[in-house]
């Protein structure tokens, strides 16, 4: 099991509140490195939501930007980004260690669960947070619903893009839910939109939240989104559970929408960044 990564934190006494540093490192993460980015205007003398941006397989938080734009929004919605990087497997691309399904084809055994654990423990005992939302891409995805899975009380909300739980119900282990904003294109021939014998698709993957929300079973329908660029209008629908608690549960199925999301519009962009800094 790796470190717990805090040998930047500031010293913790017993039973009282960590002393927060003004002006703190821009990197977590021990020997895995996460960059941080604070908002203009950071203090520790308010609690800030903290968004952790989860790259796609063959990806880097870097490249994952092109489709989230996150590090653009942090000043305007006044949120701290942190994005880790996965590791790298034979072939040479970055991945996550999620479910059976995605990603680890080598074998590896990497806990990204305390890994990642570690990272949003570490960034506790740094910054004042208020909420911890992740947001991933594919792979991200999938490795989100398995932290939504097995840490649910270290985190508040999870944003999915093209991704999906774990097939047997019975590997997600924790009870307690966490909002979820999953938005997924009918055309995705990477993680498919329906599922399948192997596979959670984005329906299947909700409603298991629902379930275990306890949300009215109907959900309501959502005014469509324009997501996506070119001549189809607004193309991405929506459906909101009610009953469910504290709990935000929302499936966006954008008709036509690839596994990329590389033409997604400032809308959807916006749309997140709002969502996980609430």
């Amino acid at each position: 099991m790796l470190p717990l990564l805090l040998a930047c934190a500031p010293p913790i006494a017993e039973d009282t509140a960590p002393v927060y540093d003004p002006d703190p490192s821009v990197v977590i993460g021990g020997e895995r490195p996460a960059g941080v980015q604070l908002p203009e205007g950071y203090t520790v003398d308010r609690d800030w939501p903290l968004v952790v941006l989860l790259h796609g397989y063959g990806a880097t938080s870097t490249l994952q930007e092109a489709i989230f734009a996150l590090n653009q929004r942090v000043d305007a919605l006044g949120f701290i980004l942190v994005k880790p990087e996965g590791t790298v497997d034979s072939g040479g691309s970055q991945f996550w260690n999620a479910t059976e399904e995605c990603c680890d084809f080598d074998g590896a055994g990497v806990d990204d669960v305390a890994y990642l654990s570690a990272v949003l423990d570490e960034a506790r005992s740094l910054y004042p947070v208020s909420t911890v939302a992740l947001v991933g891409h594919s792979n991200g995805g999938y490795m989100s619903y398995r932290l939504a899975c097995e840490t649910p009380d270290r985190i508040d909300r999870i944003v999915v893009l093209a991704g999906a739980t774990y097939k047997d119900e019975a590997d997600c282990l924790g009870t307690e839910p966490v909002s979820v904003w999953h938005v997924h294109g009918t055309l995705d021939d990477a993680v498919a939109y329906p599922s399948d014998d192997a596979h959670a698709g984005a329906e299947e993957s909700v409603g298991r939240w629902v379930t275990k929300a306890g949300c009215d079973p109907v959900a309501a329908v959502q005014e469509p989104r324009d997501y996506l660029r070119g001549d189809d209008g607004a193309e991405s629908t929506g459906q909101q559970w009610s009953g469910c608690g504290d709990v935000d549960l929302q499936l966006w199925t954008a008709q036509g929408g690839d596994h990329y999301f590389l033409s997604n519009t400032d809308a959807f962009k916006d749309d997140v960044a709002r969502w996980v800094s609430e």
